[in-house]
């Protein structure tokens, strides 16, 4: 993460990230509130997902705890960030994202920004987050369609999407015929402009009788 989490005056949120899995749980069992955000808007299910751990085991089995003791993946923090998009912007794996959205995580939410969970996943080239998000939102008869685009000279990205309702016409002529799959999706940097398209189709409804 781009700057350390505040974890002043907050107990549970301090061992949350910092591994704590003992210390949390204890604080949870003496009446610590699951939920309680630091001046940020920073949760204990979201500081997981920020924290950098030693071991990768360490953040599936904190994520875990917190999920079972019923805390909130879809709570925004004050950037408009959910757990779920923290977790793929920090690239906290695909075992982790799975986990979150399990436990209801919604990644069809934006930031405040604009760019929801699947746009993070994107700009950090993570395929395998990717697969498990374009899944899920599969799974609920979501339609994606994803533009990503090089603006800068440095190979910074700008990411834009579109989801359940397509882009104007004028849009949809510049960019490249739909991929169905991640690995189709390009996300490269050696051309200053580069777009790139995922598109998911609508389940269709079941045949009378099956």
């Amino acid at each position: 993460m781009d700057r350390p989490l505040q974890t002043e005056g907050n107990a549970l949120l301090k061992a949350v990230f910092q591994g704590k899995l003992r210390l949390t749980r204890l604080l949870l069992e003496g009446g610590a509130y699951i939920n309680e955000g630091n001046d940020r808007g920073e949760t204990p299910i979201s500081a997981a997902c920020l924290a950098s751990y030693d071991d990768p085991q360490t953040r599936q089995r904190m994520v875990r705890y917190l999920l079972e003791k019923g805390a909130d993946p879809n709570i925004p923090d004050k950037s408009g960030r959910t757990a779920l998009m923290h977790a793929c912007a920090e690239q906290a794996g695909k075992e982790v994202v799975s986990l979150l959205l399990e436990n209801g995580a919604d990644p069809s939410l934006k930031d405040y920004s604009g760019s929801s969970a699947l746009v993070h996943a994107i700009n950090k080239g993570d395929r395998d987050t990717l697969q498990v998000l374009l899944d899920a939102c599969k799974a609920k008869g979501k339609e994606v369609i994803i533009i990503t685009t090089d603006t800068s000279p440095s190979g910074s990205k700008k990411t834009k999407q579109y989801l359940n309702s397509p882009p104007s016409p004028g849009i949809v002529d510049k960019l490249s015929p739909a991929c169905m799959s991640p690995s189709e999706v390009e996300i490269g940097t050696s051309s200053p402009v580069h777009r790139a398209v995922h598109h998911i189709l609508p389940r269709p409804p079941s045949a009378p009788g099956t």
